[in-house]
């Protein structure tokens, strides 16, 4: 009997079994997925939004100080990550302010006034605004704000723009050092800002550097103090083209002067250079600026003036004028205006010298001494004779002739520049020379200026300082003719047949010696080839 049940207990046990592996299988409990999500929001690539082989959805670029994307560090040992519980922290943070007039209104005096509510006195701009912004401060919409990677003022490689209630904000960026700025002179921000200071995030400071860290939100506020009133006020810096340069009959040329902003106005697009007095020499009567320029600021002015066809001097002045109309030049009140005086000189078509006494194709060095020291060479080649500067900043230099003295009458030498000619590198000749230690020296400069002097072996004496001259062909591989009209005690000098300068003196009115002169001021192995001397013992 009891093997019986014990049969009958073996037999349901295998029947439940069977039946057990004949039932459905259960669904597996899905494994959590966050880590995979929170990786693909901040997986990227520099180039743009492409799909990561091997992780699912489209990866989001985080902004970097060089623009590339954030990418997840590997974890220790390669190990997957595995998901815990709570919000992840961030990998990114956010740069974002307000941009707004600091107002400050003060009453009473001048030079002693009373400051109202939400006033600061500074040391560097006397009472504006607190820096700090209040309800009733209106912000400024509209505003371009920048961004650089690294130290200020660095390279700014993004920018945005303030909404209607001034904010603004540079979100997902990588940690790292930044600088948010903004240039209140410049476009698109010129015109939006009226004459006034910063001082927020710092007094006469429009930037910001900054530490961004994950998770991060970095706070930078603008305050824009505008003033009630501004100054006008200019310092001349310096110009081209002084007083007294000749310019060509008929030909064009450009005058500039540099002028800094020493007033607390932004000269903006909307001043101008005006015509006040003297000739308007062809240029139109009013200039506009073609950038602003701050407080503090230099402009290079340019107006393109033609020279008169007459001979003569010429003037003409202009000043700065404001939106109102109001004008200034330099000076401590801006009393004062700038100009531009030019000589024009007679053109000579012909002197009616005739045939020259003497002509010299300087293809052979039997007249002439061959220079040779530390600081000059001179030589033959390609049938010309060959002046060599060797040394920058040295002195003049110069060889007499062995042709017989020359009294009065005419003597024009033909020089050609070299490959390099530059400022006051110089050639030119020396005549009236007793010996070969003085006389009279004329020479040109690569510029296209003129000098003569005396040297009586130990003194220098101007009798015409450096000016520009018509008809000098300035810069390198240029011919210019050099012509010396020598008459008792007159000397009078040409540039290609047009007359530079006359000049008187009585030290040297004999018969002497002429010879040719070099000198550098920057050029090493400055060269200037003759190429024929003329001179006439006669005068018409």
């Amino acid at each position: 009997m009891v093997a019986k049940r014990v049969g009958f207990l073996l037999a349901v046990v295998l029947l439940l079994a069977l039946a057990a592996c004949n039932l459905p299988q259960a669904t597996p409990v899905p494994v959590a997925t966050a880590v995979q999500a929170t990786l693909t929001a901040i997986v990227g690539h520099g180039g743009g939004n492409q799909p990561t082989p091997g992780m699912a959805g489209t990866p989001q670029g985080t902004a970097g100080p060089s623009g590339s994307a954030m990418v997840p560090s590997a974890q220790p040992g390669g190990a997957t990550p595995t998901a815990t519980g709570g919000t992840p922290t961030p990998a990114t943070g956010t740069i974002e302010g307000l941009v707004w007039q600091d107002l400050c209104t003060t009453t009473g005096d001048a030079a002693s006034p009373t400051p109202g509510p939400n006033c600061k006195q500074y040391p560097e701009i006397g009472y504006a605004g607190d820096g700090v912004h209040q309800d009733e401060e209106p912000a400024m919409s509209g505003v371009e704000v920048s961004l650089a990677s690294g130290e200020c003022p660095g390279e700014p490689f993004l920018s945005v723009t303030t909404d209607e209630q001034g904010h603004y904000a540079f979100p997902n960026l990588a940690p790292g050092t930044y600088c948010v700025s903004i240039d209140p002179y410049q476009p698109p921000n010129a015109g939006r800002f009226l004459a006034g200071e910063w001082t927020a995030p710092g007094v006469k400071t429009g930037f910001r550097q900054v530490v961004v860290r994950a998770g991060e939100t970095v706070e930078v506020g603008f305050g824009w103090f505008p003033w009630t009133h501004c100054d006008n006020r200019a310092k001349f810096v310096s110009e081209n083209y002084p007083d007294g340069s000749e310019v060509t009959p008929g030909d064009p040329f450009t005058k500039e002067w540099v002028l800094e902003n020493t007033g607390t106005c932004p000269w903006t697009k909307n001043y101008a250079l005006v015509h006040t007095d003297g000739e308007l020499l062809g240029a139109p009567d009013r200039v506009p600026l073609t950038e602003t320029v701050p407080p503090g600021g230099q402009v290079t002015l340019k107006v393109k003036f033609v020279a008169p066809t007459t001979p003569g001097t010429y003037r003409s002045e202009w000043r700065l004028e404001d939106p109102k109309g109001d004008r200034f030049g330099p000076g401590k009140q801006g009393e004062g205006s700038v100009w531009v005086e030019i000589k024009v000189p007679e053109v000579v078509a012909t002197l009616n010298l005739g045939a020259p006494s003497v002509t010299d194709p300087m293809n052979s060095a039997a007249r002439w001494y061959l220079l040779d020291t530390a600081d000059a060479r001179f030589e033959m080649g390609g049938g010309k004779l060959l002046l060599h500067a060797l040394t920058p900043g040295m002195l003049d230099s110069w060889a007499l002739s062995s042709y017989p003295p020359l009294g009065d009458g005419f003597i024009e030498a033909t020089f050609i520049t070299g490959n390099t000619c530059t400022g006051l590198d110089r050639y030119g000749l020396i005549v009236r020379a007793p010996d070969p230690t003085q006389g009279i020296v004329i020479e040109f400069s690569c510029d296209g200026r003129y000098r003569i002097y005396i040297w009586d072996g130990s003194n220098y004496t101007a009798l015409h300082r450096w000016a520009h001259g018509a008809g000098i062909h300035a810069g390198p591989n240029q011919t210019n003719r050099m012509g010396v009209w020598l008459e008792g005690n007159t000397i009078k000098l040409y540039a290609n047949r047009v007359l530079l300068a006359s000049v008187s003196q009585s030290r040297y009115s004999a018969a002497g010696k002429f010879g040719l002169v070099i000198a550098s001021e920057k050029t090493a192995n400055f060269t200037v080839a003759v190429d024929e001397v003329d001179y006439w013992t006669s005068l018409p």
